[in-house]
């Protein structure tokens, strides 16, 4: 005797929350999985390869508009 299929499927993987988008582009480039964002107001070429290369962080409320 077979017993019938029965699929399980849990509310927390079917209903992900969503995540606003600065929240989500903050959160990705935290992880690394977005790359990296240089505020305007640095002009300096080793400065930006620096930042871009992961080797200087800079404060979140410090970037105003970014290039």
């Amino acid at each position: 005797m077979t017993r019938p299929v029965q699929t399980v499927t849990s509310e927390l993987l079917s209903e992900l929350p969503v995540i606003p988008a600065p929240v989500g582009d903050l959160l990705l480039r935290a992880l690394g999985l977005a790359p990296r964002r240089v505020p305007a107001w640095i002009t300096d070429p080793d400065t930006v390869a620096s930042i871009l290369a992961g080797f200087v962080d800079i404060p979140d409320d410090l970037y105003g508009e970014a290039r």
